[in-house]
Parts: C-alpha cells; sequence; structure tokens
C-alpha cells in the first residue's frame, strides 16, 4: 500500500477546530484500512500542560467522540514527546469528513460553551505547529 504524504500548512485553521483530543492514555481503534488521516503537531507551554490536558480531555474527547456515532470521523489518538509535546491522529473515511464543519457537534455536545470560548481556550493551551494529512493512493 502507498500513502502519499502532503505537507498543508493551510490546515492549521481547520486543525484548530478539528482539534485535538486526550490524554496520552486514551486512543480511540481505527477501521482496519483508514483512508484519510490528519496528524497535527502541538507545542506546549510547559506552564500551561495541565490546562491543555484537561482542554483536550473536557472539550475535544466529546466532540470527537459525538462525530465518531455520527459516522464523521473514524478515530482519533494523541501524544508525543519528541518534536512535538502532543501529536494528534484524526481518522476519517473522506476528505468531505474532515472538512465537515463541527460547530453544530461542539454545540451539541457542549451547548452552554460558546465556540468563541473554545477557540481562545485552544489557541492559549497551545501552539498548533504543523499538520499533515495523509490519504490512502492504492491497496497494492
Amino acid at each position: 500500500m502507498r500513502i502519499r504524504h502532503l505537507a498543508v500548512p493551510a490546515l492549521i485553521p481547520t486543525a484548530f477546530l478539528l482539534g485535538t483530543l486526550v490524554n496520552t492514555g486514551f486512543t480511540q481503534q481505527a477501521a482496519a484500512t483508514p483512508t484519510i488521516v490528519e496528524v497535527g503537531c502541538m507545542k506546549i507551554d510547559p506552564l500551561k500542560e495541565e490546562e491543555y490536558l484537561k482542554m483536550e480531555h473536557d472539550l475535544w474527547r466529546p466532540v470527537h467522540q459525538e462525530r465518531i456515532k455520527q459516522g464523521h470521523m473514524r478515530s482519533w489518538t494523541s501524544g508525543s514527546k519528541n518534536e512535538c509535546d502532543y501529536r494528534t491522529v484524526n481518522v476519517y473515511n473522506s476528505l468531505a469528513d474532515m472538512e465537515r464543519p463541527i460547530g453544530e457537534v461542539f454545540t451539541k455536545v457542549h451547548p452552554n460553551v460558546p465556540l468563541a470560548e473554545v477557540g481562545r481556550r485552544t489557541i492559549t493551551a497551545r501552539d498548533f505547529r504543523t499538520g499533515e494529512v495523509w490519504y490512502q493512493v492504492d491497496q497494492n
């Protein structure tokens, strides 16, 4: 199987909303053959690591769980301590699912948290360094 690798700096705003998820110990299992994989690299201010992990667990984890329940996302995971403090991995069936707006999902999962507050907390908690999208070209 060949995988074509795309570095996508333009995905930074999208990745911000698609976001990150949970602490390094939590992982959802992916389907056997993922077709779209989005990888984000975040640097975290060491003084704000606890705030970042809480934000991922309390805000983003339930949103990604709902997206999986709705069939818009296959799985996610996070964790690494190399060039990034954390990496997030979101797996989708299609580019359309990856690009689907999540505002309605977020409002459903967190009805009392304004999207502007989500943006403020996410930007404050981490510095999104790079985003990549990998997709399956063939199965041979």
